[in-house]
């Protein structure tokens, strides 16, 4: 009895302390398991200025449109300009009454010793002046502790590898309704535009 009994028991432990660990088996990498960290969906965005390529300080939730928001640092040698050129076709899906009355763009930069205005006003001005309603920003007047905080109770993870200037995170977009809360969190790397599109067209 005893030679069943213990290794039943050790089965299960492990199997407790995975599901708590992975989520009830939602969350398998550190990406996954951060954005279930932070809570259900729907669940309020969290508040912290922000200033954009323009100079002009402001708050998602005061932009009362839904507002469809990504994290990237401009040193990024890959993964952020994909995700940004990805960002561009989706952009170019909507008609330009959607952009200009319901939905709108905002991409922050987490590199808070290498990206200042001016370097992402470069960058914004690399996707044509006929993108209205795409916003890049940093954080205003934000330390850097303050600023992972804000980043936790979104749901992205960021790593900067020591010596290298290199940003290991997340490339969730988030969609965020009028009344400031996140109501879809999309995959780049796993939907498709169209799909994301889609799911977007069927909140506004």
């Amino acid at each position: 009895m005893k030679k069943i009994l213990i290794p039943v028991l050790s089965f299960l432990i492990c199997f407790t302390i995975i599901w708590k660990w992975t989520f009830g088996f939602s969350a398998f990498t550190i990406f996954s398991y951060k954005l279930q960290a932070a809570g259900d969906i729907p669940r309020v965005f969290p508040d912290i200025p922000l200033i954009n390529q323009k100079g002009e300080v402001f708050h998602i939730k005061e932009k009362h449109k839904y507002v469809l928001v990504n994290f990237v640092y401009l040193n990024c040698p890959y993964v952020c300009h994909k995700v940004n050129n990805q960002l561009e076709h989706i952009y170019h899906l909507f008609d330009r009454f959607t952009i200009s009355s319901k939905l709108e763009f905002v991409t922050v930069s987490f590199d808070l010793q290498n990206d200042g205005l001016e370097k992402i006003r470069k960058y914004r001005n690399y996707f044509g002046s006929d993108i209205d309603g795409w916003s890049f920003a940093l954080p205003y007047q934000s330390s850097q502790e303050s600023f992972n905080q804000f980043l936790g109770k979104i749901g992205i993870w960021k790593y900067t590898i020591p010596g290298t200037g290199i940003i290991n995170h997340s490339i969730y977009l988030f969609l965020v309704s009028p009344d400031n809360k996140v109501i879809k969190v999309f995959d780049p790397a796993r939907e498709s535009d169209k799909t994301i599109v889609e799911q977007i067209n069927s909140c506004l």
